[in-house]
């Protein structure tokens, strides 16, 4: 049998053959197996072990613990056909997990001052980073887009001529094309000037240090900086770039839900531009917002009593 260490990596390694993508798991299930081989050398996966390293941080929040759980489950099920003697953690021992909390929503004012600052972000072997960053930034704003997405657009995949983006199949959503606004096409090709002017080699659009694929470690770790000083108004109380994305689409509904025009086919509209697979992706950002939730709530009341209102 090889050793815990080396089953992790095998595990991760099957993973991301099947196209996964194991960002997460593989940060914490090294650290997990180093755990189990000081704690536990030489026995086989439990139970006892997995909890016990599940809950170590004891400040964590209970979602938190329930998705370090839920990751050596997933692991000990590959290990099971390894070795029968594991045991595969209940999903239930730490209670529902997952929760979707509420999350900051940014000013367009807080938005402008997240630009100004990665315009002036230090430079590197050449001054393309902080163009990448302001631009990056701006492009999810804009769009709504996951990072994931802008950091796999190619060349090729950025049409200024007819002002859309086409965004590749994933396992999170189906090929789609976005349409992008002028200002936001004028942004993209700046930067399409500058980037093959430093790095006319390869075929990303965003290009990280010396040219390279951006990496979403570099991204975050630079967002992390420029985020310094604003007070988060969600239930997190760390700023994430997602929360750009659920900023774009919490701003759109909450303008439609000001208008008298039909609601309905503009949050279907909604989700397939934002990707989703699922309608109730795109129904959370109505019930994650009280006001909006008021509002569906009053349409509701009228549409119950015979008035039935747009959009329902």
């Amino acid at each position: 049998m090889p050793s815990l260490p080396q089953l992790v990596q095998q595990y991760l390694t099957h993973r991301r053959r099947l196209g996964f993508i194991v960002e997460k798991p593989g940060l914490l299930l090294p650290q997990f197996a180093r755990f189990h081989e000081r704690v536990a050398p030489g026995r086989p996966l439990t139970t006892a072990i997995a909890l016990r390293w599940a809950v170590l941080p004891g400040t964590g929040s209970r979602n938190y613990y329930v998705c370090r759980l839920g990751m050596v489950r997933a692991f000990a099920r590959y290990c099971t056909a390894l070795d029968p003697r594991t045991q595969v953690p209940d999903y239930r021992l730490l209670g529902r997990g997952f929760l979707r909390v509420r999350p900051h929503i940014y000013s367009p004012a807080q938005i402008r001052l997240l630009l100004r600052r990665a315009r002036k972000l230090p430079t590197f072997r050449s001054g393309l980073r902080p163009r990448t960053c302001e631009t990056l930034i701006g492009l999810i704003a804009c769009t709504g887009l996951r990072l994931i997405e802008v950091i796999r657009l190619r060349l090729d995949d950025v049409d200024l001529d007819r002002a859309t983006l086409r965004i590749p199949r994933s396992k999170y959503s189906p090929q789609r094309i976005v349409p992008l606004h002028p200002t936001t096409v004028a942004a993209l090709r700046v930067y399409r000037v500058e980037r093959l002017r430093c790095y006319p080699f390869g075929d990303r659009f965003f290009v990280g240090r010396s040219g390279r694929c951006l990496k979403r470690s570099s991204v975050h770790g630079d967002f992390r900086g420029l985020v310094q000083g604003l007070v988060s108004n969600g239930e997190r109380p760390r700023l994430r770039l997602y929360d750009l994305r659920h900023t774009f689409a919490t701003r759109h509904i909450v303008r439609w839900n000001r208008q008298a025009a039909p609601l309905a086919h503009r949050l279907l509209l909604l989700s397939r531009y934002l990707g989703h697979q699922n309608f109730r992706d795109t129904w959370w950002y109505v019930s994650a917002h009280p006001a909006m939730l008021r509002v569906a709530a009053q349409r509701f009341e009228r549409f119950r009593g015979g008035d039935r209102p747009h959009g329902l």
